[in-house]
C-alpha cells in the first residue's frame, strides 16, 4: 500500500497548473527570443571590434553571430509550433508563422558580399514576410478571442485596441523600413525596422500574457 502510494506521489497532482506553467515558459521563449536577438547583436556590435555592424538582421548569418542568429529564430519557431493556439485558426497561423521562423534561420539571405539573387535567398525572403504577415494576422484576428472573460467593457476594449494596433506595427515596421531603404539606401533603416517589428511582436505575447493572467481562461481550458 505504501509503495503504491509512493508511486501516486510522483505524479503532478495539479496537471492543469503544470499545463498552464508550460504554456507561461512557450510564451516567455517567443517574447524573449523576439527582444533579445536584435539588442543582443547591437550590444555585440559595439563590444567586438571583429564584428561589424550589418544592414539586417539576417545578414548577420554572415558574421560571427551566426550560431547566435540561428538559435534564437530556431527557438521561437519551434516555441510557436509547440505553442495551442486559442482556436484552430490562430494555432494553423501560429504553427506556419514557427515554420517560417525557422525557415529564416535555416536558409540564408543572399550575401551583399557576392551580389546577386539565388533561389535561397528568395526562399529567405518569402519567409521572413510570411513570418511578419502571418504573426500580424494571428494578433489581428485572434488576439481578442479571450477577452469575453474580461467583465470589463473599457478594459476590454481597450486591449482590443492594443491588440489591433501591434498587429498593424508588425508588418508596417518593416514594410516602412524597406521603402525607406530603398529611397536613400540607409544600411540602418531595415535593421531598425526589422527589430521594431520583433519588439511590437514581443509586446503581444507580454500583453497578452498579462491579460491571461487576469482571465484565467488557460486555466479553465485545461
Amino acid at each position: 500500500m505504501q509503495k503504491s502510494q509512493g508511486a501516486h506521489a510522483t505524479f503532478c497532482e495539479a496537471p492543469a497548473a503544470y499545463i498552464v506553467q508550460t504554456y507561461f515558459v512557450l510564451r516567455m521563449v517567443i517574447a524573449g527570443g523576439a527582444i533579445v536577438l536584435p539588442a543582443a547583436l547591437l550590444v555585440w556590435v559595439a563590444l567586438d571590434p571583429e564584428l561589424a555592424m550589418m544592414s539586417s538582421l539576417s545578414a548577420f548569418y554572415y558574421s560571427p553571430a551566426r550560431s547566435f542568429f540561428v538559435g534564437i529564430l530556431v527557438a521561437i519557431g519551434v516555441a510557436l509550433v509547440a505553442y495551442r493556439g486559442y482556436t484552430r485558426g490562430e494555432n494553423a497561423l501560429l504553427n506556419a508563422a514557427g515554420g517560417a521562423s525557422i525557415v529564416v534561420a535555416m536558409v540564408p539571405t543572399g550575401n551583399s558580399s557576392v551580389g546577386g539573387v539565388n533561389p535561397a535567398s528568395l526562399i529567405h525572403t518569402v519567409a521572413a514576410v510570411g513570418f511578419f504577415v502571418l504573426a500580424a494576422l494571428s494578433i489581428f484576428f485572434y488576439g481578442q478571442e479571450t477577452l469575453e472573460s474580461i467583465p470589463d467593457r473599457g478594459l476590454r476594449r481597450r486591449y482590443r485596441v492594443a491588440y489591433r494596433a501591434l498587429a498593424v506595427l508588425v508588418v508596417a515596421f518593416p514594410a516602412v523600413a524597406v521603402l525607406v531603404t530603398w529611397v536613400v539606401d540607409s544600411s540602418a533603416v531595415l535593421f531598425a525596422g526589422e527589430a521594431a517589428a520583433l519588439y511590437a511582436f514581443a509586446a503581444f505575447w507580454m500583453v497578452k500574457t498579462y491579460e491571461l493572467s487576469r482571465s484565467q481562461v488557460q486555466m479553465r481550458v485545461v
